[in-house]
C-alpha cells in the first residue's frame, strides 16, 4: 500500500545477505487467505464517485466528516462536498492545486496541503478559497485545525501554526530530520491547547498551540544499528490522544503510551509499523510491517492477542468500529476481526481499486475511499 515500493526495496537489501534463493522467495511470500466460518456480514450501504482518486505518488487523500457533510479531494485538485444523509453533491471546485494531503475541517473552514508546500483554506459551505499560506516543503500529512489555529507539518521536519482567520504565520517549530526516512509524515493532532507531533527519528513532542513553544518531548524508540537503514525509526502513523494518554508507534521500534500532560512513558512494547493505530474498548490495535494484527491492553500495554494469518499481505491501517476491527490488504480484501480475540468473522471486497486512504467511522458504519475514487459506506452486522 502506501509504502509498498519502499518496503520492497528495504526487504531486498535485507535479504541480499541470504544464501538461498528459496529463503528470499519464502520471506517475500504473502500468506494465502485462510478459510473460516463467517459469523458476520459486510453490507454496502451506498457508494458515490468522488473524482479521480489518487495516483502513484505518495499522498494522503483522506475524507473528512463535519457539518453534516463528507469532504473528499482527488489527484486532479478537485474538492467535493456530499450531504452525509442523502449523499447528494453539495458542491465541487477545481482548485488547480497539486493536493498531497487532505482534508481537515473546523467549523466553516476546510484545509488541505500540497506537494509544493502550500496550505490552502476553503469555505466549507461553498468551496470558495479563503486564503493560502506557504511553508518550506511538501505537506504529506493532514493539517490539524482548531477555532483560531491551523497546524501543518512538512516533510523537512517543520511544524507551522497559522491563523485560521487569514493564514498569517503565528509560529514555527523546527526539528532535525534523519538522513533516511520512510516517505510520509504523521498527522499532527490538536488536543485542547496542545499540539502533538511525531517525527522520523522516533520522537514525539507536545507544543503550545498558541505560540508553538515546546511543552515536552519523548521518545517512542531510539535509532539502533550501524547503517542508516537499520536506524530508521519513523513515526508515520498519526498519534492518538485518548483521555489522558497519547499512543504512538514507530517503524523498527516500539508502540508506546505517554502521559498527555508531562510526556512520561506509561508503557512500551517492541513493534515495527508504518500504519495508523486504532483504539477502542480498552485496547490499542496495530498492524505490523509484516501485516500481523495485534492488540494491546491500552492501560498497561500487555499483549492480548496476535493474528498472523495475513502475513505479508500488505495490510493497511486498522479501524475499530463497534466490537469489530477492519483492515484492507493490497489485493483489495476487507478483513473483519473480532476485537476481543482477533478471530476473523467476515471478509468482503469493497468497491474500487487500491485502498491507501485510512478508513473512517461514520455513525454505525464506516467509510472506504478507494485509490480509483469510489467513496463507499459499509456496515457490519451479525449473520
Amino acid at each position: 500500500m502506501k509504502h509498498l515500493l519502499l518496503l520492497f526495496a528495504v526487504i531486498s537489501l535485507v535479504l541480499g545477505a541470504c544464501s538461498s534463493k528459496d529463503e528470499k522467495a519464502q520471506a517475500l511470500k504473502a500468506e494465502k487467505l485462510v478459510k473460516f466460518e463467517q459469523t458476520a456480514k459486510v453490507k454496502r450501504l451506498w457508494s458515490v464517485s468522488a473524482g479521480s482518486g489518487q495516483d502513484k505518488r505518495y499522498s494522503l487523500l483522506v475524507p473528512a466528516i463535519a457539518n453534516g457533510a463528507i469532504y473528499v479531494t482527488d489527484v486532479d485538485g478537485r474538492v467535493y462536498a456530499y450531504d452525509q444523509g442523502s449523499r447528494k453533491k453539495l458542491w465541487s471546485v477545481k482548485t488547480k492545486k497539486d493536493i498531497s494531503a487532505s482534508v481537515s475541517v473546523f467549523d466553516t473552514r476546510l484545509y488541505f496541503g500540497t506537494y509544493d508546500g502550500q496550505l490552502v483554506a476553503l469555505d466549507a459551505n461553498s468551496g470558495e478559497q479563503l486564503w493560502e499560506a506557504k511553508t518550506s516543503s511538501e505537506i504529506l500529512s493532514v493539517p490539524a485545525s482548531s477555532e483560531n489555529v491551523v497546524v501543518a507539518q512538512t516533510i523537512d521536519g517543520r511544524v507551522y501554526g497559522f491563523s485560521a482567520e487569514d493564514g498569517s504565520q503565528l509560529w514555527r517549530y523546527d526539528h532535525t530530520v534523519p538522513a533516511l526516512t520512510l516517505r510520509g509524515t504523521a498527522n499532527p493532532v490538536i488536543s485542547r491547547r496542545q499540539v502533538v507531533a511525531a517525527f522520523g527519528n522516533g520522537q514525539l513532542i507536545s507544543l503550545n498551540l498558541s505560540d508553538g513553544s515546546l511543552m515536552w518531548s519523548g521518545r517512542v524508540s531510539q535509532p539502533k544499528g550501524r547503517t542508516e537503514l537499520e536506524k530508521m525509526v519513523d513515526i508515520d502513523g498519526s498519534p492518538i490522544v485518548d483521555g489522558g494518554l497519547i499512543y504512538a508507534a514507530t517503524y523498527h521500534g516500539a508502540v508506546a503510551a505517554f502521559g498527555k500532560a508531562k510526556g512520561n512513558v506509561i508503557w512500551k512494547q517492541d513493534l515495527s509499523t508504518y500504519n495508523n493505530l486504532s483504539t477502542a474498548n480498552g485496547r490499542v490495535f496495530a498492524v505490523t510491517e509484516d501485516s500481523h494484527v495485534v492488540a494491546y491492553n491500552a492501560g498497561n500495554g500487555a499483549l492480548e492477542w496476535t493474528n498472523d494469518q495475513l502475513h505479508r499481505r500488505d495490510v493497511g491501517s486498522p479501524l475499530a468500529i463497534g466490537d469489530y476491527l477492519v483492515c484492507v490488504d493490497s489485493e483489495g480484501y476487507l478483513h473483519v476481526l473480532n476485537q476481543s480475540d482477533g478471530e476473523f468473522v467476515a471478509r468482503a471486497k469493497p468497491k474500487g481499486k487500491g485502498f491507501r486512504s485510512p478508513m473512517l467511522v461514520l455513525d454505525d458504519s464506516f467509510l472506504v475511499l478507494s485509490d480509483s475514487g469510489a467513496l463507499s459506506a459499509y456496515r457490519i452486522a451479525p449473520k
